[in-house]
């Protein structure tokens, strides 16, 4: 696999996991009525960097695992690259916006353990998926069968 292509599907899938894991925090707290971080005092910014350090985790994810064979591997290794990359930067954010370790660890128990957690880990599967897709696809460009000249 060359180059390009590796690093042009690493880059499609981290684009993607952004877009789907904002569109689904997004519908899911709508549909909940609830927020994402419910958690007290914390603000915006500790949402924003745990997306951050959970997109720079499967992209890393995606980089290293394109040329290993296998589909499954991928696709676990970069929902648990989400998931952990999210928790860290949920706590680390967590405690420097309030500093307290306690609130910190209650926010992260809660993303881990309820919908927030879930929609992290599906939103990766997702884009892990196409990633795959658009790395180990076909070497050349589909064609219509009027335009292929070697079958006249």
């Amino acid at each position: 696999m060359s180059s390009a292509r590796r690093a042009a599907a690493t880059a499609a899938g981290a684009v993607l996991y952004a877009a789907v894991l904002i569109a689904a925090f997004g519908i899911v707290s709508l549909l909940l009525d609830e927020d994402v971080i419910v958690t007290p005092g914390l603000g915006q910014v500790p949402g924003v960097v745990a997306v951050a350090t959970s997109l720079a985790a499967v992209a890393g994810t995606l980089w290293a695992r394109m040329p290993a064979p296998g589909v499954w591997g991928t696709l676990g290794w970069s929902a648990l690259a989400a998931f952990l990359g999210y928790l860290g930067g949920l706590g680390v954010a967590s405690v420097v916006a309030s500093g307290d370790a306690v609130l910190a660890l209650s926010a992260v128990g809660r993303a881990a353990t309820t919908w927030p957690g879930l929609v992290v880990i599906a939103a990766a599967v997702v884009a892990a998926a196409m990633a795959v897709a658009v790395a180990r696809g076909a070497d050349q460009n589909a064609r219509w069968t009027w335009e292929r000249e070697d079958e006249e």
